[in-house]
């Protein structure tokens, strides 16, 4: 028998059986290891500046500031383009809820749009009927697939709209020629666990547009620090959460009653979160412990890109025909393949085919699942069909460039049979 049907039939025999909780694929990497905790207890020592010229290749002549959030990027931008009280600020509603969070912490409502479930960007049509309800735009490059920027200014229609880039999931994805986050009046990247770059926490501001760069180097070059025993506390933190995604202990958590608890999101705030949305917030800069980690993690995801890229082609080849949507490769872009979302015909369906995909091992995401009830903290009434069905029917699967194609087939095999009736 020659090597490739030998690996054939021992790609079929993995895929026959659910594999034992040991072998668990969890959601996402291992991001933060001893030797990180070493180089980031070194930072508080002697601190080392990331290296400059790297992140000049990146965005050209454009300023860029490190804080601590990429919430309170956001915050910073919109308190950058000092915009009157209470202005309506665009932003999907399959979103993060700490993005509604930051537009109502810096004093703005946020207007929620849908978006298209080819893509998961905003949808055109809607922007373009809703564009007079609006003084600035999010928009969020959700999963790491770029959305159209040009496009979606043409919905604007002239309309002098601020554009701030999201890019928390869309570190190295691309739009045209350049860059996300190198086309818009500002655009932040979030170095927190399970983003791209995850360097344990920090994020990154961009300032593309030349009038807000006086402003940002008065609002940002004095962001408070935080204290050295808040620094090593952080960063024990991210060492025992990633020992946590280890897939023997990942594994024999999620197969536990407590795996069961995992997605579960309280659902209405308390009066004194509430109360501290409206507050003044007062952002910080990076921590010392996450910038020493910052340009190595970026490094290292650059090279991870084929391998993620490789493993989504395979996937959506191993799902073809099955009752599941994956997003197809952008014609005017460069997807990342950070994370890989996968639709489901129907809530119900999700909800079974994730259960079952949990019993087979592979473990799964439903991003932004509560979506809608986030949303209604801020005002949100409905209006967005699209975006709420995605918060009901999307999950991730896991996607690591150390996976093996014996570990694709399994989860591609796993996607197929979740998607049929159980």
């Amino acid at each position: 028998m020659s090597f490739q049907a030998q690996e054939s039939v021992r790609v079929r025999e993995t895929t026959t059986a659910a594999w034992p909780f040991w072998r668990t694929i969890p959601r996402f990497d291992r991001e933060y290891g001893m030797g990180d905790f070493v180089r980031a207890a070194g930072s508080l020592v002697r601190a080392k500046e990331p290296v400059r010229g790297e992140f000049a290749e990146l965005f050209g002549a454009a300023p860029f500031y490190f804080a601590r959030s990429g919430r309170e990027c956001l915050y910073l931008i919109l308190k950058m383009l000092e915009l009157r009280p209470q202005s309506r600020v665009g932003v999907p509603l399959y979103c993060c809820v700490s993005v509604f969070q930051a537009i109502a912490a810096a004093g703005h409502l946020p207007v929620f749009l849908d978006v298209d479930l080819n893509n998961y960007a905003l949808d055109e049509e809607f922007l373009r009927e809703n564009k007079d309800r609006i003084d600035a735009l999010v928009v969020v490059h959700t999963f790491g697939y770029p959305a159209n920027l040009e496009r979606l200014r043409r919905c604007l229609a002239g309309r002098n709209v601020p554009v701030i880039e999201d890019c928390a999931h869309a570190l190295l994805t691309e739009f045209g020629n350049s860059l996300a986050g190198t086309k818009s009046d500002a655009a932040f990247f979030s170095f927190a666990p399970h983003k791209p770059a995850a360097a344990g926490g920090g994020a990154l501001l961009v300032v593309n547009n030349p009038e807000l760069a006086p402003v940002a180097k008065r609002e940002l070059g004095n962001l408070r620090s935080e204290s050295l025993w808040a620094e090593i506390r952080h960063s024990l933190t991210c060492w025992a959460r990633s020992v946590s995604y280890h897939r023997l202990a990942y594994g024999a958590l999620l197969a536990s009653p407590w795996g069961r608890l995992r997605d579960r999101e309280r659902l209405t705030p308390t009066d004194d979160e509430l109360a501290k949305i409206h507050q003044s917030w007062s952002p910080a800069r990076i921590r010392s412990v996450d910038l020493q980690l910052v340009t190595r993690r970026i490094r290292e995801f650059r090279a991870k890109m084929p391998a993620l890229a490789e493993n989504t082609e395979k996937l959506r080849n191993q799902v073809r025909g099955a009752a599941l949507l994956m997003p197809q490769e952008p014609s005017y872009g460069k997807w990342n393949h950070f994370m890989v979302p996968v639709r489901y015909k129907s809530a119900d369906a999700r909800d079974s085919g994730r259960r079952f995909l949990v019993k087979r091992g592979v473990d799964t995401s439903p991003l932004y699942h509560n979506c809608v009830r986030n949303a209604q903290w801020f005002g949100y009434a409905g209006g967005c069909p699209q975006a709420e069905l995605a918060g009901r029917t999307v999950c991730t699967v896991p996607n690591h460039p150390w996976l093996s194609d014996s570990e694709i087939a399994y989860i591609g095999e796993s996607l197929r049979l979740s998607a049929e009736p159980q």
